[in-house]
């Protein structure tokens, strides 16, 4: 590593001033059941506003408790005199001196708590992960053909890596960081603690190391950003979120996978998704796993694209979430990946499916570094196979359909796609 690399790795990591950490564990069940951290508020200045923060602490009696990663005008505040956020919000929201105001909501994995999606160990049998069915149904190796992946790197935001893991440690980018424990040292760790009091232990263990195992398939030469903002519960914020975003575009992400999402519309994630599609960065986001129509997000932001599952036979998993603010699909079944301790492991939901659009997205921008975010929506949703009449009871509510690697790929080297099916059509960007 040069002297120059090594000290703008060292700068970034003393510029993110996150301390909204774990939060203490009287707070967890709190936390879960309210859907947001007590006592905290997300603010940002107005563009007009010439003061500081601390007219803001001054005003309302609240202390700053992090900045968003390289913005001085987003900030995480706590109240100091027992003040609850929701009375914070209310009166900070009618303030002129603020953009906005909002709780700041917990973010999870949606397989979360879940038990009946739980993974199945498969040991270190590593035969399975390289030969499962719907390669050949994605038409893997054709894609491969045309891409690998190379030149690419893809943003892992979710519990932590098993970074030795010998199916990805050769694959991962030296600019690494957890924002959980505010360190450089983003590894999948398990407390054998009931953090959020929902009678399961560390049911989000190996999560991130699950999926990036899954995009590694995909795109297997594109490098890989774990970034933690999930314990090991499967439970984060959205400013954690957001910082990792900023943090992932900035140190030169192409694509960000974001295997989370909550149910409540954020100010904060908008910002920072529209901030990074200006730059190119591809934001993918699991749909949910709730078998309902809610809108989950950062899915449902025009700048990301929302993924739901489906199955072998190209049927909406009976646990993905669905409407018009999905996307496009992909398999999210019992599908095989890595895990820790240097193993494998079955695992189901939208997490699975996402990963799959964002190595897609990988093999495309590497197929063409210059093609642009739109073209890239409209390659992506351009080629998908449409699923109305196999869900009809669903129709118009799976997106452009389920997604086509080799297919976008051919599209993208004849100069040929759909330039009405673009995932990304709503999205406001260059």
């Amino acid at each position: 590593m040069s002297g120059n690399f090594a000290r703008f790795c060292l700068l970034s990591l003393l510029i993110v001033t996150v301390l909204a950490g774990a939060i203490p564990a009287h707070q967890a069940r709190a936390t879960t059941e309210l859907g947001y951290e007590p006592g905290q508020v997300v603010v940002r200045l107005a563009a007009d506003f010439s003061g500081t923060i601390d007219l803001i602490n001054e005003t309302y009696g609240t202390a700053t408790l992090g900045s968003i990663y390289g913005r001085n005008d987003t900030y995480l505040l706590g109240a100091l005199d027992g003040t609850s956020a929701e009375t914070l919000v209310k009166l900070m929201s009618a303030d002129p001196r603020l953009a906005y105001a909002e709780l700041n909501y917990v973010t999870e994995n949606p397989e979360a708590g879940s038990t009946d999606r739980i993974y199945g160990w498969g040991g270190e049998d590593s035969q399975p992960y390289h030969n499962q069915d719907w390669r050949e149904d994605l038409q893997l190796e054709q894609a491969h053909d045309y891409s690998q992946g190379h030149g690419v790197m893809v943003a892992v935001l979710d519990t932590g890596l098993q970074r030795d893991h010998p199916e990805l440690s050769a694959s991962l980018h030296s600019v690494v960081f957890d924002f959980v424990d505010n360190d450089p040292f983003p590894d999948e760790e398990a407390n054998q603690i009931d953090e959020d009091g929902d009678g399961q232990i560390d049911e989000g263990y190996g999560h991130g190391t699950h999926v990036a195992g899954i995009t590694h398939l995909i795109a297997p030469e594109t490098l890989l950003m774990p970034l933690r903002v999930l314990n090991s519960e499967g439970r984060g914020n959205n400013f954690k979120t957001a910082s990792a975003i900023r943090f992932a575009a900035y140190n030169g992400a192409d694509v960000i996978n974001l295997s989370l999402g909550t149910a409540y519309p954020s100010s904060l994630l908008r910002d920072v998704i529209a901030e990074v599609a200006t730059m190119g960065v591809v934001v993918v986001a699991a749909a949910g796993n709730l078998d309902n129509e809610i809108p989950q997000y950062p899915a449902a932001e025009p700048c990301a694209i929302g993924v739901t599952s489906i199955n072998s036979k190209d049927k909406k998993s009976d646990f993905g979430s669905y409407g018009a603010w999905v996307d496009v699909d992909a398999p999210g079944e019992a599908i095989y990946s890595t895990f820790p301790m240097n193993g494998y492991a079955w695992w189901s939901g939208t997490s699975m499916a996402t990963p799959f659009v964002s190595g897609q997205a990988a093999l495309l921008r590497s197929a063409e570094p210059s093609v642009g975010l739109h073209s890239l929506g409209q390659l992506i949703g351009g080629t998908a196979q449409p699923l109305d009449q196999i869900n009809p009871l669903y129709k118009g509510l799976l997106g452009q359909g389920k997604l086509n690697l080799a297919t976008s790929l051919e599209a993208l080297a004849e100069n040929s796609w759909s330039t009405g099916r673009d995932v990304l059509g709503e999205c406001e960007s260059p």
